[in-house]
């Protein structure tokens, strides 16, 4: 079987960074974007996406960025059910975006001091597991 989860979107956020913490101190934040879409030639459409990055990455969204700010969020999508609070049972559903990486546009992007492994290519996900940047790798760790 062939699994892929992937996607690439750049848009605006649609609300400033909410950063919260775990029981476990872990931080997480969540955010809102808007991404355009052309319908036709006179007609342009707004999708609008909810994203949620873990520990530095989402540290680093918070404390750089806010509403307005555009960015570029590679990520892959999470798909969430539930049963509604409000006594009727209904089954209620979600996809969202969960960041892999994010990569501030337009003159908000953070300072020099800002750690490289915060917005600039951080892959950090719930689970604790992160990748290694290319920047990690020399030519002799290559094994070919």
């Amino acid at each position: 079987m062939v699994s892929f989860n992937k996607t690439i979107q750049a848009g605006n956020l649609t609300r400033d960074p909410e950063l919260r913490f775990t029981t476990e101190g872990i931080p997480v934040c969540e955010f809102g974007l808007a991404v355009n879409r052309v319908r036709s030639k006179d007609k342009d459409a707004v999708d609008f996406f909810d994203v949620t990055a873990w520990r530095e990455l989402g540290e680093t969204i918070a404390k750089y960025k806010k509403k307005g700010d555009p960015v570029l969020v590679e990520g892959r999508l999470t798909y969430s059910s539930w049963e509604a609070q409000d006594g009727s049972g209904a089954k209620r559903s979600k996809v969202t975006i969960t960041a892999e990486n994010v990569q501030f546009l337009g003159n908000g992007s953070p300072p020099d001091d800002a750690t490289s492994q915060g917005a600039r290519g951080a892959k950090g996900d719930s689970q604790g597991q992160s990748d290694v940047g290319e920047e990690d790798f020399e030519d002799e760790d290559t094994p070919f």
